[in-house]
């Protein structure tokens, strides 16, 4: 049954008196009935403060829900609590860039778990006072996190039942070409997000999940050899290569404004824009003339933006920010087509129920030509704009040749490629050459699965184990 439309959650919670409540990708909480209906806003980010991201939020007793914020200011990440009738007032419960979850301990006590490291430690909560009491207690060790996402990898039940995996899984980048078959690998295995290859195709710049921070890293394709690029304490993704390959523009803070840095890593990152609203890069034409991202506001969804940029990735002179594309349907990862000076944009959109792919003029968005057939997202250009690539919903690498005019694309009938390795949502799983004759994705290493691990009645080790150091 569908309750109502969400282009990418962040967790979900379902409450007694018939609510569910939830997080977007980027912005406050939102709570719709169980029943269905239109979502009504929950919480608001407070931008004085540097909110970016209210996640994975929780229902607790007498009428209240925990939830968590992300923002630049690390003194006000964390877990906050506050009731459905007064929700703008909350509270602060604990300084943590993960998720908590709250449990019954089945002994008429009440419990919060988050992580301290990669340690998981239970405290016992007054959900009467909204007070932890005594220390927090060791429960598991080690255990995984997601660092892009705030989130641990731990499910906990009302039984005393708890769930818990020790490691993310383990990606290795590594090229295919148009069959599928394996070419080599870049770059020894780890946990990474989004990524592009350099224009040259000499070099990868991937967005990787390390305990403290998701910072973005330059790999040598020839050599295997990473060095970090940016040194940040908090979020760098969706980055894009200037044309000449000497600057690289990213996405960092909450919300996630764009900033640019030299990709030689002289000096240090500046800002490219300053927006109340989450902006993702996703291109930087073939003439170093146009910067194109989307961006997420209050009240509408997912837009295509363009800004003139100078060569090295400089906000033009005189210039401001045009609206490329607005709808009232979801509208994001657009990409320039390469000719010296781009005559095309395509991108995905939801509007007709389904994510597809499609093509429109630029710099004015004139006539739509759909490119997928069955569904599709994530589309990149071949080489010199003749073919275009994209991902079915079924997690295959689809390409489609097209008859370019004076005014129109005429698209042939989607191929199969190969099938890709699954992926996380909302990040693009390949990248391609400038030729279209490789493919760079996230594969997953040939290696045993790393199991999960169950606890049963979980509240009997806080009898046992010594407080947390």
């Amino acid at each position: 049954m569908v309750i109502c439309d969400v282009a990418v959650a962040r967790g979900g919670a379902w409450s007694s008196d018939g609510r569910i409540l939830y997080a977007v990708l980027a912005g406050g909480l939102f709570q719709v009935s169980a029943s269905g209906g239109t979502p009504v806003p929950l919480t608001t980010l407070d931008a004085a403060r540097g909110e970016g991201y209210h996640r994975w939020p929780q229902v607790l007793p007498r009428g209240r829900f925990l939830y968590l914020v992300q923002g630049e200011k690390p003194e006000n990440t964390g877990i906050y609590v506050a009731s459905f009738a007064q929700p703008g007032e909350r509270m602060r419960l604990l300084a943590t860039d993960t998720n908590a979850l709250y449990a019954p301990g089945g002994d008429g006590r009440s419990y919060l778990l988050w992580l301290r490291g990669g340690t998981l430690v239970a405290q016992e909560f007054d959900t009467g006072t909204l007070k932890l009491e005594g220390e927090p207690h060791l429960v598991a060790d080690p255990v995984a996190r997601i660092g892009t996402l705030g989130q641990m990898n731990v499910a906990v039940s009302a039984g005393g039942l708890l769930l818990y995996s020790a490691s993310n899984t383990v990606n290795q980048f590594t090229w295919l070409d148009r069959t599928g078959k394996p070419r080599g690998v870049v770059g020894e295995p780890g946990e990474c997000g989004t990524f592009r290859v350099s224009p040259d195709g000499r070099r990868v710049v991937a967005a990787l999940d390390r305990p403290e921070s998701t910072d973005l890293w330059l790999l040598d394709v020839e050599r295997g050899v990473a060095s970090r690029f940016t040194s940040n304490s908090g979020l760098c993704i969706h980055p894009v290569w200037s044309p000449d390959g000497r600057t690289v523009l990213y996405s960092s803070g909450a919300p996630g404004n764009l900033f640019r840095k030299e990709s030689s890593g002289a000096g240090d990152e500046q800002r490219f824009s300053r927006s109340p609203n989450s902006q993702y890069a996703t291109d930087w034409s073939r003439d170093g003339r146009w910067l194109l991202y989307y961006e997420v506001a209050p009240g509408t969804r997912r837009d295509l933006w363009v800004r003139p940029v100078t060569p090295d990735g400089k906000p033009a002179p005189n210039s401001t920010p045009r609206l490329y594309l607005r709808t009232p349907y979801d509208e994001r990862l657009g990409r320039f087509s390469p000719e010296a000076s781009p005559r095309w944009v395509a991108y995905q959109s939801d509007e007709t129920g389904r994510r597809e792919v499609y093509i429109r003029a630029f710099p004015e968005p004139r006539g739509a030509a759909r490119i997928s057939t069955s569904g599709g997202q994530y589309p990149q250009w071949g080489a010199g704009g003749r073919e275009l690539f994209y991902v079915s919903l079924d997690n295959k690498l689809m390409a489609v040749s097209l008859k370019v005019g004076t005014d129109a694309v005429e698209p042939s009938a989607p191929r199969e490629l190969f099938p890709l390795p699954a992926g996380e949502e909302g990040w693009s799983p390949y990248d391609t050459t400038a030729d279209g004759q490789r493919f760079l994705v996230r594969a997953t290493p040939g290696r045993a699965a790393q199991p999960l691990t169950v606890i049963v009645n979980w509240p009997a080790l806080l009898k046992k184990e010594a407080p947390a150091p």
